[in-house]
């Protein structure tokens, strides 16, 4: 075996951990832990993990090039990519109510109405939804993930296929999740730069929390 095939072999193994060890972290003690136990002090413990994760990244590179996700030009195009996975978004969950029965879209729902009404602080569910999920999952799905694969296209659509199932559990919300799920790794998959993508997933999960507050 020469020093490339060790390198390559050595650089697939280290990305599964990253995307294994990134999924822990951000499950965090809310998968080993009842949540109850933890209650007072979740959000600072949680302020913890995510900058653990945020270390990782960084020395692991991730952010070697985030300041390219500031310029001007590239933040328009951000927006562009947050209105178009909003208004995409939108028409699918219209479609998805409209063709699945009503019983079955308040099962497939029961997680997220779970998470808004649980025990949480609101403030935090708000910092959840727009800063820390975007950030853990971007790392996982998409920077992580795509080091796995040699042919990004294969990267590009497995990312899409497995980010939307890991947040709908094979029901019919797939649907309504998929143009969310392909406009967010389109944005990763065009400069294979994590920032960008986190930027435009926070920024579609604050426009549903504003017009959800408001509607």
């Amino acid at each position: 075996m020469g020093k490339t095939d060790k390198t390559t072999i050595f650089n697939k193994l280290k990305s599964i951990l990253l995307v294994f060890g990134t999924t822990i972290l951000y499950l965090g003690p809310g998968a080993f832990v009842p949540m109850e136990a933890v209650h007072d002090f979740y959000p600072s413990l949680f302020l913890v993990i995510l900058l653990i994760i945020l270390y990782i990244a960084i020395r692991n590179g991730v952010f070697a090039h985030f300041k390219e996700t500031f310029r001007l030009q590239n933040l328009l195009w951000l927006l562009g990519f947050v209105i178009v996975g909003y208004i995409l978004g939108n028409i699918a969950h219209y479609l998805y109510l409209r063709f699945v029965p009503a019983l079955d879209t308040i099962v497939e729902n029961e997680a997220t109405n779970n998470l808004v009404d649980s025990f949480l602080p609101t403030w935090f569910v708000y910092v959840l939804m727009v800063i820390i999920a975007p950030i853990c999952e971007e790392l996982t799905f998409r920077e992580y993930f795509y080091r796995f694969f040699s042919h990004k296209w294969l990267a590009y659509i497995l990312s899409i296929l497995l980010f939307t199932l890991i947040h709908t559990r094979l029901t019919w919300s797939f649907f309504e999740y998929l143009p969310m799920s392909v406009i967010i790794t389109s944005t990763f998959h065009r400069y294979k730069r994590v920032s960008d993508s986190i930027i435009v997933h926070g920024g579609y999960n604050l426009m549903v929390l504003i017009f959800h507050i408001i509607i």
